[in-house]
């Protein structure tokens, strides 16, 4: 079967000025898949997903986006009638001009708030990545719509952003970008077709360990690759591993190996659960977010055939009993959330009530 990458509208293009960089080839670092969950590798295709649900920064980002819209016209409101109170607005023009300011900054703020909680809510998430190796093609979607891109025509690229309240870390996206051969030798691309694979790594070193899991992949033998464990997709026990909060504080590879280890019962940290506390409103968000967004669809014809010869990857078999311990396990992260997000929203509710009332 033959798949034309240009059929059909393709989701516009990531624009590559500002806080992106290409990456410079080849990498020193090590193939590995990171914090990635990974439920297909063989001959015929690797089917990878980098970007889960549950982030917390996301999450915290949303929930101030709603204070914002909730309450940020009622304090305008209050101010602009405190600065035109005993004066006469009629003959004020800078009171004027201050209030109509504010209102372009109010109207500004609401319709970013709007944008921003349109694209982490209600825009489908991305589907997983297919990289398949038999067709040289890779699959997956961008601003929730589907694209397909030639292997050979792709380069990898880093986005970064600074992250403020963890003492101004960096955090790295891994995208792969359509090449345009047409920009001569020195020059910069600044926009291009292209999909994120992975985001919200700490450190470039981990994208680039990625890229590597990638490349080696598609272009080198199966024994270039570590051993890396298969992840049942879908399911309640899904959501809570593989795409819930707890993934965040977990390494993805090695995860049932210290299930199997603990008899199901996975390993919260204290801080993590203060944390989880203190930030419960942000974490909330990330469980709605989790629960009811829906992913992007690829078309049926872009799916990879079954494999026709043995599997010759390091593949992890997996174990009789792991799904009973997945199951455990995801039961346990349940209630460990229901009652960090309980204790948690009483605090809020507590601290709101002492403030404001």
């Amino acid at each position: 079967m033959i798949i034309d990458v240009n059929k059909g509208k393709r989701p516009s293009p990531l624009k590559l000025t500002g806080l992106c960089e290409e990456v410079g080839l080849p990498v020193r670092e090590a193939p590995h898949a990171g914090g990635a969950v990974i439920t297909r590798m063989d001959g015929e295709a690797l089917i990878l997903d980098g970007q889960p649900q549950g982030s917390f920064v996301v999450g915290m980002g949303l929930a101030f986006q709603f204070v914002a819209i909730i309450f940020l016209p009622y304090m305008t409101i209050a101010l602009l009638e405190k600065i035109f109170s005993g004066n006469e607005v009629g003959t004020d023009w800078v009171l004027l001009s201050i209030s109509f300011f504010i209102a372009l900054c109010v109207v500004g703020w609401l319709a970013f708030s709007l944008y921003m909680i349109y694209l982490a809510i209600f825009l489908p998430s991305p589907s997983p990545v297919i990289f398949n190796r038999r067709l040289g093609l890779v699959m997956g979607s961008h601003k929730g719509k589907p694209i397909a891109l030639e292997w050979r025509k792709i380069k990898p690229v880093l986005f970064h952003s600074l992250n403020l309240s963890a003492g101004a870390q960096r955090h790295y996206s891994l995208a792969l970008v359509e090449r345009d051969d047409k920009i001569e030798k020195g020059g910069k691309q600044k926009k291009g077709y292209g999909l994120l694979v992975s985001m919200g790594y700490y450190g470039w070193a981990n994208c680039h360990a990625m890229w590597e899991f990638i490349r080696c992949y598609m272009e080198d033998k199966p024994e270039s690759l570590p051993e890396v464990e298969l992840s049942p997709s879908g399911g309640f026990e899904a959501k809570m591993l593989d795409e819930g909060p707890y993934w965040e504080f977990h390494v993805r590879q090695g995860l049932m190996a210290d299930l199997r280890y603990r008899n199901g019962r996975p390993k919260f940290n204290y801080w993590v659960s203060l944390f989880m506390v203190l930030g419960a409103p942000g974490f909330l968000v990330n469980v709605f977010r989790m629960l009811t967004r829906r992913r992007v669809q690829l078309p049926w014809e872009w799916l990879p055939a079954e494999p026709s010869e043995p599997n010759t990857y390091h593949v992890r078999p997996a174990q009789p009993g792991d799904l009973a311990i997945r199951t455990k396990a995801a039961r346990y992260i349940a209630l460990w959330m229901a009652v960090c997000l309980g204790f948690g929203m009483l605090f809020w509710i507590w601290l709101v009530r002492l403030i404001a009332f």
